[in-house]
């Protein structure tokens, strides 16, 4: 009698390991937020580590894309021009596409950069997104 709740126990706690394992583990994803503010469509290419996304943005809108944090090699394509570099999107990242024409620095709150085909920051590592010279 005593050995019936021993077995019980036993069978709960290996259906409840056998549970756990099953489980599918948590993919942990870095969250890019695209902002355009200008008046034409912009779009990203990222490709790294097996991955690859074609990000498209529309005017005056702003979209939240999630992705597995890892470097990408970029093409941007804004305001009628294409620029290709580096994302580091191994934590969130918000990008902010300024109006064409417009002069901007690369200024904003840690992780949020303003970006400007013509005058993005070039390879610094002080900077999430960044274009080749």
């Amino acid at each position: 009698m005593k050995k019936r709740p021993l077995v019980i126990i036993m069978l709960v706690l290996v259906v409840t390991t056998t549970l756990l394992a099953a489980a599918p583990p948590q993919i942990i994803k870095s969250r890019l937020v695209i902002k355009n503010k200008s008046f034409r469509r912009v779009m990203i290419s990222l490709q790294g580590s097996g991955n690859f996304f074609y990000l498209v943005v529309d005017p005056l809108t702003e979209k939240i894309f999630t992705l597995p944090p890892q470097m990408y090699s970029h093409t941007t394509w804004a305001c009628g021009k294409s620029t290709s570099g580096n994302l580091n999107m191994n934590s969130n990242v918000r990008l902010v596409f300024t109006r064409c024409g417009d002069i901007t620095s690369n200024k904003g709150e840690p992780t949020q950069e303003k970006i400007h085909i013509n005058n993005s920051p070039g390879e610094t590592i002080h900077w999430r997104y960044f274009n080749y010279e």
